[in-house]
């Protein structure tokens, strides 16, 4: 009888302990949001009731939630109201009295219904809106563009550009994917750094000296000189830290671009300083070698890797770098980012 018993026990510890597991679990946020939802949670910003199932997708009741603690720190409390048919939560209707949601017709919210990623993005923005921290102005860079509603176009583009919402991949912003708690804490957290005047956008703020780099970047300066088209090369990208690999590379592409058409230049294979970045940012003189390193510079500030195509060779040079398992062509004398059809093949170089 006492083996039978003791066996009893055995399996209802075993029971207890494997059931327990999946909620040990839910307790948990990712790896990656585990440092944003703690210091969130600390800060007041999340009710308990979201403390737990951070993979679950969040309700458009429970992001008001978030989205109305934010403002209340920020702006104090909401005393308005706006009252809908089918919920009385009372954020909900905080929320809608300032703007930050609106209903969804009938004088509904759905309050229970899951939140997607560009419906996220346009609460995150005029959340900004009604502290009186409204984000910048910015189309999109996504490769999946054409997904977003055009209702959410705004929306998506200003927390790109505010590093508030970065996509799923290098490329994809995948509007329609659902919103998790743990993904809308840690929005909430970066909205947090924004409102509360912590900056308005990631920004890149290491020294020179401090980044890893291809010493072929030097190649033909002085520390003075690198220094000089460093810093021009910092302003021009330090506020493009926080967006996604494709953002980077497309807006380093149009700034430099910019910068080689939109004035007179001097291309030359003999001055001295024609294959070198301070040739590029401060003599306007410049070779197909000067384009790539003054590319290759403002990459590996915003940490983007890449490779020299033709590096040192009597050869037209340009960036090669991948995107989403496919390679890109990054050359300011082509009309646009090129898509390698074969390996280190420029569709405008015919052999």
């Amino acid at each position: 009888m006492k083996k039978i018993v003791r066996m009893a026990a055995v399996m209802l510890l075993m029971v207890v302990t494997i059931s327990a597991r999946p909620f040990a679990v839910l307790a948990q946020p990712s790896a990656w949001a585990a440092g944003q939802v703690n210091q969130a949670i600390e800060l007041g910003l999340v009710p308990p009731s979201l403390q737990s199932n951070y993979m679950q997708t969040i309700t458009r009741a429970e992001f008001c939630a978030l989205a109305v603690a934010l403002y209340e720190a920020a702006a104090g409390e909401i005393t308005g109201r706006v009252a809908f048919d089918d919920t009385d939560d009372v954020n909900v209707e905080k929320a809608a009295s300032v703007g930050i949601v609106s209903g969804v017709g009938n004088n509904r919210f759905a309050p229970g219904n899951g939140l997607n990623r560009e419906q996220a993005a346009v609460m995150l923005a005029q959340l900004a809106a009604a502290v009186g921290k409204p984000l910048p102005q910015w189309a999109p860079i996504f490769a999946d563009n054409d997904q977003i509603s055009l209702w959410a176009v705004d929306g998506v583009g200003q927390t790109q550009m505010a590093a508030i919402m970065t996509g799923t991949s290098d490329t994809k912003f995948s509007p329609k994917m659902s919103y998790t708690r743990e993904q809308s804490i840690a929005t909430i957290m970066r909205m947090y750094g924004v409102v509360m005047g912590a900056g308005d956008a990631a920004v890149v703020s290491v020294p020179l000296n401090s980044l890893p780099m291809n010493p072929n970047l030097k190649k033909g300066m002085t520390d003075a000189e690198f220094q000089e088209a460093y810093n021009i090369a910092l302003g021009l990208v330090r506020d493009y830290a926080g967006l996604s690999k494709l953002a980077k590379v497309e807006l380093v592409y149009w700034e430099l671009k910019n910068i080689r058409h939109g004035q007179p230049w001097t291309y030359s294979m003999e001055d001295k300083h024609y294959s070198d970045v301070y040739g590029f940012f401060k003599l306007n003189r410049t070779s197909c070698a000067g384009d790539v390193r003054a590319a290759a510079l403002c990459l590996t500030i915003l940490g983007v890797p890449y490779e020299h195509v033709n590096e040192n060779q009597y050869a037209h040079q340009w960036i090669r770098l991948a995107l989403d398992g496919q390679y890109v062509i990054m050359d300011v004398n082509a009309p646009a980012l090129l898509f390698e059809e074969a390996p280190y093949k420029h569709p405008y170089i015919v052999e």
